[in-house]
Parts: structure tokens; C-alpha cells; sequence
């Protein structure tokens, strides 16, 4: 009698299990399922710029999405590489892009007296979440491609990331000739699709059935011709989206049959080493680090470096 109870209590227990599981797949699957197409077009933008390129006319416009909370990292690179507004008798213009905290007047409030303050924030009515982080790629794209169109090039670049600016506008000044359909960073040319239900990476099989996705530069750093924000925005009417916003720029890339250009894998530092070697910095594109208070003391060896080479 004992063993039959524990086999019915086990059986019981098991099938709720089992039940939990597939629960969760089917809220999960329902869940993409609702996500058919991003149109930026359905958000306005709170916080704008509409005259910033037609009065500076840069060269480059480089965008930082950013969490709106994260004005610690925001004044970290105002007071560092975002800061050099003329390199090489270029005009850099730096901006951050944000999405909206429902409820959260303060933190509005506080957005609105620091646009007022440094004039470098956009911000559109998007819910500013992991999840929704390829709508912020695609209002990006949006707001370049109509507010910006007259400047060369544009870059993405994540707000723990250190740039070297001058080693930018090197890299795009020896291009000679202006480019089309050119997009470079750190390119992943073989990155399987996860298809595992707990990673934070799941994709499922009906959302993307390829194993594999195209090659894409990653999303800490990537720079662009101006042309592509405007061919992006078309292509992904067509593109089912994913949440990974990278490996989602490399799709719409694949349908418009644009291949990224690798640069010098090296010029990319993703993990930083223990000991910092300015001289071996100051020659690098992007580096990732893992704090405000770490971007600025990197920066800081850097620019010393500079001074002594």
C-alpha cells in the first residue's frame, strides 16, 4: 500500500512538472508569436534633436542607447571620448538614445532639466527593456535616416564601451572614397542560434529555423554608411524580429545581400586584461569595460599614452 501512495505522489508530482514545462513553452511561444514586425514609426519621440545634424553637419553621428536611469554612464562619456566634438577637421556628434519608464515622473522630469542641460538626449515612447532592445535599434535607424541624412557616417555604440575616437575617424578617413552599403566592427562570421528554453539567448525554432545566423558585427560596436539606416528600416518589414539586436541587423544585412567588412579583429577588446597596457589601448577602436568609473580611468591612460608616444 505504502509503495503504491509514493507511486501515485511521484506520478503526481512529475505530470505537474511536466505540465509547468510546457506551460511555460506555450507562453513563451505565444509571446513571439505576438512580435511579427517592429514599425518605429509607431513611437514618438519625447525628447528630440530635429535641427542637431542640419545645424552641426558632422561627419559621423554616433548613437549610445542607454538605459534612462543611467546618467552615471551617460556623464562618463560626456566627460570623456564623448567630449571630442572635432577630431581631424571632422564633426563627431555624440547622442544618447533612450526609451520610457511607465509611471516614473520623477525620472521624466529628471531626463527633461538634463536634455535642457546638455542637449545630446532622444528618447521615443518605447517600454526601454531588454526585450525591446531591437526597436531601439530601429528607431535609431529611424531617426537617422530622417533627421540625419546629410552626415557620412553613423556609428552604434553600447554605453560601457570606450571609444577611441581618433582612431575612428582614422579608420574612416582612409577610406579615401565615401562608401555605400558599408557597415564594420567586431564581425562574428559563425554564431549558433541557442535553442535552449533557459538560456537568456533562446530562440525558438518557428521564430528562426536556420541554425546558424548570417554574419554581424557585434552590438558593442558597429559603424555604418548613412545609406544603410533607410534600407535597414524597408528590409525589416519583411524580417521577422528577435530580440538579439545584432544578430537581427545581420538578417535584414543577409536579405538586402550585404555582407559586413571585417576590420582587425584585434581592434575590438571585449575582455580587457588584467593589467592595462596604455600604449596597446591607445592603437584600439573599442573597449569594453565594466564600469563608468572604469571607462574613465581607461580613457585617462589612454590619453596620457598619447601624450607620450
Amino acid at each position: 500500500m505504502y509503495c503504491k501512495t509514493w507511486l501515485l505522489v511521484s506520478l503526481f508530482i512529475l505530470l505537474n512538472i511536466l505540465l509547468l514545462f510546457f506551460t511555460a513553452r506555450t507562453l513563451e511561444r505565444q509571446k513571439w508569436l505576438k512580435l511579427n514586425v517592429v514599425i518605429p514609426q509607431n513611437y514618438k519621440f519625447i525628447l528630440d534633436l530635429p535641427e542637431k545634424c542640419q545645424q552641426q553637419e558632422p561627419f559621423v553621428v554616433i548613437i549610445v542607447p542607454v538605459a534612462p536611469e543611467n546618467i552615471e554612464a551617460r556623464n562618463a562619456i560626456r566627460t570623456t571620448w564623448g567630449n571630442e566634438g572635432l577630431v581631424r577637421d571632422k564633426i563627431v556628434l555624440v547622442l544618447f538614445l533612450l526609451g520610457s519608464r511607465s509611471g516614473n515622473e520623477t525620472l521624466q522630469e529628471q531626463l527633461q532639466n538634463e536634455s535642457q542641460q546638455h542637449g545630446d538626449l532622444l528618447q521615443s515612447s518605447f517600454q526601454d527593456t531588454y526585450r525591446n532592445l531591437t526597436v531601439k535599434t530601429l528607431v535609431m535607424m529611424e531617426w537617422l535616416s530622417r533627421k540625419c541624412p546629410q552626415a557620412s557616417y553613423a556609428a552604434k555604440v553600447d554605453a560601457d564601451v570606450l571609444l577611441n575616437v581618433k582612431n575612428l575617424l582614422y579608420m574612416l578617413v582612409s577610406l579615401n572614397t565615401l562608401e555605400r552599403n558599408y557597415i564594420t566592427g567586431l564581425v562574428l562570421s559563425v554564431n549558433n542560434v541557442m535553442r535552449d528554453p533557459t538560456s537568456k539567448f533562446y530562440i525558438p525554432h518557428d521564430v528562426y529555423p536556420r541554425s546558424r545566423y548570417p554574419p554581424y558585427p557585434q552590438g558593442m560596436c558597429y559603424i555604418f554608411s548613412m545609406d544603410l539606416p533607410e534600407k535597414i528600416l524597408h528590409i525589416s518589414r519583411f524580417v521577422r524580429p528577435i530580440f538579439i539586436e545584432d544578430a537581427y541587423i545581420g538578417m535584414c544585412l543577409r536579405r538586402l545581400g550585404i555582407r559586413p567588412e571585417k576590420l582587425n579583429f584585434g581592434q575590438f577588446l571585449i575582455r580587457p586584461p588584467e593589467h592595462l597596457d596604455r600604449f596597446y589601448y591607445s592603437g584600439l577602436i573599442a573597449i569594453l569595460t565594466q564600469s563608468p568609473s572604469q571607462l574613465i580611468s581607461y580613457w585617462m591612460d589612454v590619453q596620457s599614452s598619447n601624450k607620450l608616444c
